[in-house]
Parts: C-alpha cells; sequence; structure tokens
C-alpha cells in the first residue's frame, strides 16, 4: 500500500471509530494487529511533522499573545 493510501486509511479508520485492518479486510489477528499498529505510528508521525510545522513557523509565534503581568493584591 502506498504511503499517502496508508496514511488516507488510517484517517478514515479514525474518523469513523473503526479498525484499519477491518477496512481493508484482515481476518488474521496477528496481520490485522501488526496493520492496526503501523497504522497509528503513521498518523503520530502526522501527527508530530505538523506539530513540528507550527512550532517551528515564526508567524504562528509571534501572533500568540505577549504575557499578561501577574498582579499582586495586598
Amino acid at each position: 500500500m502506498q504511503s499517502e493510501n496508508f496514511l488516507l486509511l488510517a484517517i478514515t479508520a479514525e474518523r469513523f471509530g473503526s479498525r484499519p485492518s477491518r477496512l481493508v479486510g484482515l481476518d488474521d489477528a496477528v496481520l490485522a494487529l501488526d496493520f492496526d499498529l503501523a497504522a497509528a505510528a503513521r498518523l503520530l508521525e502526522r501527527e508530530r511533522n505538523a506539530a513540528a510545522e507550527i512550532s517551528a513557523d515564526p508567524a504562528v509565534t509571534s501572533q500568540a499573545s505577549p504575557p499578561r503581568a501577574h498582579e499582586e493584591h495586598w
């Protein structure tokens, strides 16, 4: 399965609350588990890459609100 197709399958399974192995019709329990774990790893990789892109983008970090001064009441 091509990488992009595998990612789309993993996203679809996540969105509809199903296992990727069930969507493709895998009946062997061990093979299905391996397939599902690979899909989960691919989703995690995608999320980490997206988070890294967001944190590296200077436009996103410059739009963050400045820290507020801490008020002390005596």
